[in-house]
């Protein structure tokens, strides 16, 4: 073969000018097939591009499958790949290019690669046929080409215009480009499939749970925010519990994300917030959750090493003022801030959006500023920041309320903001200014939180430099890859280009890669002042990790890998519960055993272990003789008991444990339970040999367990085991019974079977064990048969005088913990009684007070629903409520079974008062809606609100220049729903309504006829989403709306940063419009 092929390799040269576009284009011509055949992608290096030639002068005579000659391109070996008959498509060629660099690689080992292959005439370099394509050459995937690439039956056709065919007398060129890219940040073209972050990047990744994938980028800043992923390790955790401690839960998730070979679970941190499932599937507000995130762990950080930390890292202070300009005078108030929220719209860089933050507002004209002693002056308005914190969090408003088209928008306008930022012109002129230096306010950027999508769902993702002088990494969810500069940079600054002409010339994927690039942009920004960098992202050490953290991560590790090798054991071993007669008599319940409690011998059993060797183990577990010990089988019957079933004989001592458990095991059950019967009477067989057992089922006997039960005590016990004969009668063996238990033969008793625990039947002494269809491994019980005037007695003691009534005791028999419903009240404690489900309300209530050594009376009860266990509504005393309708239904969580849990609290008054009363929430507020303060009212049910207000009035006091005139109205979801007369029922105060009390206003109360009331409530973005308490404002005539502004800034009570972000529209209801306001207009 290898006289039939010539090889040539040809290197790429450049050419001044392009071919016309008449003009044939030749295999031959390097610069078309490098620059148009395969033009270079734009943002990617070229390492090496060149073409190599494979020509091939006997078509007929090559095999199946071939490799041409290896070529060197980029540093790498490469070959062609050829189906002259094709490949899994006979009527097609196959074409590929192949890597021939060896298979025994490194698993991450990869090359990127755009390539041509082109199949020409060997006359005529014009008559060509091609292919291109781009790859990821991996040691799995290898080779990458055209398994269509030409039809077999044309490839020796002439073309129509130069009458040549592509193969010519077998003789045909195959010609492959090839241009190797560099990949610096090693995931290009990557399709992620088994891509391990770890090893790639050093870091891991966050799972996203539905919707979370914006709580994961923000938790990824923080993490590598070094200082404060120390700070949050130094809050004292140690008594906390994951899911309910903010700061233990993200403890344990910064840990993870150091040392986790794996993406790391956020599950425990969201139900810490107190977060449902259906909640993790619900974008929130990433500067929302920040805040909640960080208000709860400065809470956490008080009284401890860690206090003050997130106010160095992220807290600065800005001044807003208003300064006269004609006199000397100015208003100022200094506040902190943790964020600053700039600008995009009318910004097209980070610089100019802070100098429209700190844009000043000359106050003149019609809206000149009422100063205190001067009079209306003219005066500048504005902000300027104070100090600037180490770490910067600048929020970006890519999201706002449109009002003409009534709309939250998504701004996706270019932005652009730089790796480093001097913000000392931003900055106020004066000591802190001074103290920080030239250099002070110097910013490098830390990392980019982005947004893609539009205002109706998207995904968010981090771009962080987790170290000073190191490599940018985009942390994806799960997923942590490298990037380049322009990938943080550039295409984060959105933007894209929206003009028809140029979107109608670009081709489907550019058009896609247009709407992806305008719709992918940041919204948080992080940069980190350059003189605290070191201190900020100084790495963390073993020992700056809490050691009960470690114990504790330890322990659940440990705890894993046992659950790891019990899975691995699970296929070689089964587990075996074991009981002999010594586990019955202690037994004091239902059935032979209780499942739930340590008796019997738990047996781990390898499976391919003889039974013989199973019997020795047992034997020697409870000190037995082998001789004289038979093992049975413990199976469940269908009315939910279980009883014993057969023995196992003899001939199967040298059967494995496996085939054992198959043979007389039951199929839904991968576990097995045993009873061990002991003998101790040696028996003849019936060939005349002693045996300790007999042959059951050739005798005719059965095998019976027998119970007493003493109802002087009210305790039930095993007594042991019985053979019987199935024709014999039942009262033929009560002097055994005696004789077991020690009683006088003369005893009367009575017999019962014990068939299920609800179902305890009497027995007649005169009929056969087979009249009353007793079977091997059944319970009788017995008692003293006793007198009636035994029995009245019995009863005045709260015994039971009767088996039946003794089993449907503990039937019902639940242990209540009865817990505190305040936490905080130190002088009462978690009571845990014995009860039955039948007790009734005030049996129960007895219970604990005798325990509280208090009047029954006097204690509340408040069910705990799951699986929280938080306490919920009180239950309302009744005659005829029973214990089992004041507990939840039991349910099992996390494998474990949960406690019945009812709270309590005691009271200073009757609980039959209590319940005459209702605890009304009612609200108190100020001279503005800010002055609110919360108030409990205990009151009559049939209380008016005349009466809520005088009890209110013992707890509030009105202004002494006021209406002294109250109005009592209801809100729900920010909307006034009722207001209510001094006679109207507090019946009608419905509990889902926040109920408010305020004095009315002056102005409202004098208005004159002239003047109008209207109703006035907060919206954000859409009219529907209402917020905060509606009020009402009083429209004066002529009044201009400036005036009216300053009117409802007194009323609400809010600072000026606060409101002048807030918009005014007049709302029609019976069109449903929104029309703005202008502060000229009145």
């Amino acid at each position: 073969m290898e006289d039939q092929l010539e090889t040539s390799l040809e290197r790429a040269a450049s050419v001044e000018e392009k071919p016309s576009v008449e003009e044939q284009h030749s295999v031959q011509d390097v610069h078309w097939l490098t620059e148009k055949v395969i033009p270079p992608l734009p943002d990617l290096e070229t390492r090496e591009c060149q073409t190599f030639q494979w020509n091939i002068t006997d078509w007929k005579a090559l095999d199946k499958r071939v490799t041409g000659p290896e070529f060197d391109i980029g540093g790498y070996k490469w070959r062609i790949l050829l189906f002259p008959q094709g490949n899994n498509d006979r009527d097609q060629i196959a074409v590929y290019l192949d890597s021939a660099e060896s298979r025994e690689q490194e698993p991450n080992w990869h090359v990127c690669a755009q390539f041509a292959l082109l199949m020409s005439n060997p006359h005529d370099p014009t008559v060509y046929t091609m292919h291109a394509a781009n790859h990821r050459f991996t040691t799995e995937e290898a080779d990458w080409g055209f398994t269509r690439f030409h039809d077999i039956r044309r490839l020796e056709v002439p073309h129509a215009q130069s009458g040549v065919p592509l193969i010519d007398n077998g003789h045909t060129v195959i010609t492959a480009v090839v241009r190797v890219y560099e990949d610096p940040t090693g995931v290009l073209w990557h399709n992620f499939h088994n891509y391990d972050s770890k090893s790639m990047t050093g870091f891991v990744g966050l799972k996203n749970q539905g919707a979370t994938c914006y709580m994961n980028s923000l938790l990824q800043s923080l993490f590598f925010t070094n200082f404060f992923r120390k700070a949050v390790f130094e809050i004292p955790t140690d008594e906390d519990e994951p899911s309910k401690s903010v700061a233990l839960a993200l403890q344990r998730v910064f840990y993870q994300l150091a040392t986790s070979s794996s993406s790391v679970g956020t599950t425990e941190l969201t139900r810490s917030f107190g977060w449902d499932s259906l909640e993790s599937f619900m974008q929130h507000d990433v500067q929302e959750f920040n805040r909640v995130l960080q208000d709860n762990l400065e809470g956490k950080m008080k009284g401890t090493a860690a206090e003050g930390a997130i106010q160095k890292l992220f807290v600065g202070k800005m001044k807003s003022y208003i300064k006269c300009i004609n006199v000397d005078y100015e208003s100022s108030r200094v506040e902190n801030f943790y964020d600053i929220q700039l600008n995009v719209k009318g910004c097209k860089t980070l610089r100019e959006s802070f100098a429209n933050y700190i844009d000043v507002e000359t106050l003149d004209g019609e809206n000149k500023y009422q100063a205190e002693g001067h009079g209306l002056q003219d005066a500048r308005k504005g902000v300027i920041f104070e100090t600037l914190p180490p770490v910067l969090h600048l929020q970006l408003k890519r999201f706002e309320y449109d009002i003409e088209r009534d709309a939250m928008v998504k701004i996706n306008d270019r932005h652009e903001f730089p790796l480093e930022i001097d913000l000392a012109e931003f900055v106020a002129e004066g000591e802190e200014k001074r103290k920080a230096g030239s250099h002070g306010f110097n910013y490098t950027l830390h990392g980019v939180l982005v947004h893609s999508g539009d205002l109706h769902g998207g995904h968010y993702f981090a771009l962080l430099k987790p170290e000073r002088d190191g490599k940018w990494f985009r942390f994806d969810d799960d997923r942590v890859t490298q990037v380049t500069l322009k990938e943080v940079l550039d295409e984060n600054y959105g933007g894209g280009d929206t003009s028809p002409e140029n979107l109608a010339s670009m081709s489907l994927a550019m058009r896609q890669l247009n709407r992806h690039k305008r719709f992918t942009n940041a919204y948080m920004l992080v940069y980190v002042r350059n003189s605290d960098m070191g201190e900020i992202l100084k790495p963390l050490t073993t020992d700056d990790i809490p050691v009960h953290l470690l114990r504790r991560l330890d322990d659940e590790k440990a705890a894993l890998e046992t659950k790891r090798k019990e899975r691995e054991e699970s296929t070689l071993f089964f587990n075996a519960y074991v009981i002999a007669d010594i586990d019955f008599k202690a037994h004091t319940g239902f059935d032979l055993f209780n499942p739930m409690a340590h008796l019997g011998k738990h047996i781990k059993v390898r499976k391919q272990e003889t039974f013989n060797t199973f019997r020795e183990v047992v034997a020697s577990s409870y000190g037995y003789p082998e001789d004289q010990l038979r093992v049975w089988t413990l199976v469940k019957r269908q009315n939910d008991t279980v009883r014993t079933d057969s023995p196992i004989p003899d001939s199967e001592l040298n059967t494995s444990m496996e085939i054992i458990r198959d043979k007389f095991g039951t199929r839904t059950q991968a576990d097995m339970r045993f009873y061990v019967e002991v003998s101790d009477k040696n028996a003849k067989t019936p060939n005349g040999k002693s045996s300790w057992f007999q042959n059951d089922s050739q005798s005719g006997t059965i095998m019976i367990f027998i119970k007493y039960y003493d109802p002087f005590t009210s305790t039930l016990e095993g007594v042991g085991k019985l053979h019987v004969q199935k024709q014999s009668k039942v009262g033929e063996i009560v002097p055994q019974l005696l004789e077991k238990k020690g009683l006088p033969s003369s005893t009367a008793v009575k017999l019962f079977e014990e068939i299920k625990p609800t179902m305890i039947e009497p027995m007649k002494m005169k009929s056969t064990f087979n009249q009353c269809e007793i079977q091997g491994g059944d319970i009788v019980v017995f008692q003293k048969d006793l007198t009636p005037k035994e029995m009245t007695e019995l009863q005045h003691q709260g015994l039971r005088p009767s088996a039946p009534q003794h089993y449907e005791y503990i039937f019902n028999r639940v242990v209540v913990e009865f817990k505190p419903k305040n936490e905080g009240d130190t002088t009462l404690q978690t009571h845990s009684i014995e009860l039955s489900r039948k007790s009734s309300y005030d049996q129960v209530a007895s219970k604990l007070a005798e325990k509280l050594e208090t009047d029954p009376l006097h204690i509340q009860f408040t069910a705990a629903p799951t699986p929280g266990g938080q306490p919920r509504t009180p239950i309302r005393r009744s005659t005829n409520l029973l214990l089992q309708d004041m507990i939840s239904p039991g349910y099992i969580y996390q494998g474990q079974v949960t406690p019945n849990v009812i709270y309590y609290e005691k009271l200073d008054m009757s609980i039959v008062e209590l319940e005459s009363k209702r605890l009304i929430k009612v609200n108190w507020l100020g001279p503005t809606l800010k002055d609110e303060s919360p108030h409990e009212l205990l009151l009559t049910k049939t209380s008016s609100i005349e009466a809520l207000i005088s009890n209110l009035l013992l707890k509030v006091k009105l202004s002494p220049n006021g209406t002294q005139k109250l109005r009592t109205f209801a809100v729900y979801n920010g909307k006034l729903v009722k207001e209510y007369a001094v006679n109207d029922p507090i019946s009608s105060i419905h509990d889902p309504f926040s109920l408010y009390v305020e004095e009315i206003p002056v102005d409202e109360y004098e208005h004159t006829a002239l003047e109008a009331v209207i109703p006035c409530f907060h919206f954000t973005g859409d009219i529907s989403r209402l917020h905060s308490i509606p009020f009402k404002l009083v429209v004066k005539e002529n009044e201009v709306f400036a005036d009216t502004k300053s009117r409802i800034h007194a009323r609400l009570g809010m600072n000026d940063k606060d409101f002048a972000k807030v918009k005014f529209v007049l709302f029609n209801s019976s069109t449903g419009k929104l029309n703005p306001i202008a502060d000229g207009e009145s």
